[in-house]
C-alpha cells in the first residue's frame, strides 16, 4: 500500500515513541513511512501505515494541546486473515479488551497508548 493511499491519520502523543512503534509493528504489522530521531537515537516522531490507517506517534505535539489517545472516541478497524492471532499478540503486548459497542458487536482492543481498534477477518463474497 502506498503512502498516498493511506487515509488521513491521527496524531498520538505517547510517553515512549519507540515503544508505541514496537507495539504497532509487532501486533498490527505496521510499516514506518517516516521516522525522525534525535542525535542520541531516541525517536522524536514516526509516521506509520497501520492497516490502511496513517498514524503519527510522538512524545510531543506542536499544535498545542496533547493528542493523547486515552479517552478518544476514535476506533480504527483493520482487516487481518487471523483476527484471533492478532488479539492474542495484542493482549500479550499490553493491550486490553473493551466491551463491544455499537451494532457490530466486535470486541475492541485498547492499545497501550490508549487508541481503540477492532480487528476483523477478511470480507467474504456475498
Amino acid at each position: 500500500m502506498s503512502a498516498q493511499s493511506q487515509r488521513p491519520g491521527l496524531h498520538l502523543t505517547v510517553s515512549d515513541t519507540a515503544e508505541a512503534i514496537a507495539f504497532y509493528t509487532d501486533v498490527f504489522d505496521a510499516v514506518a513511512l517516516e521516522r525522525e530521531c534525535l542525535p542520541d537515537g531516541r525517536v522524536l516522531h514516526a509516521e506509520l501505515a497501520v492497516g490502511g490507517h496513517r498514524v503519527t506517534v510522538s512524545e510531543w505535539w506542536e499544535a498545542g494541546s496533547p493528542a493523547a489517545a486515552e479517552g478518544r472516541d476514535d476506533v480504527l478497524t483493520i482487516e487481518r486473515t487471523d483476527p484471533e492471532a492478532v488479539l492474542r499478540r495484542a493482549l500479550a503486548a499490553g493491550a486490553r479488551v473493551e466491551p463491544a459497542a455499537g451494532p457490530s458487536r466486535q470486541p475492541m482492543l485498547r492499545d497501550p497508548a490508549g487508541l481503540c481498534w477492532t480487528v476483523v477477518g477478511p470480507q467474504r463474497p456475498a
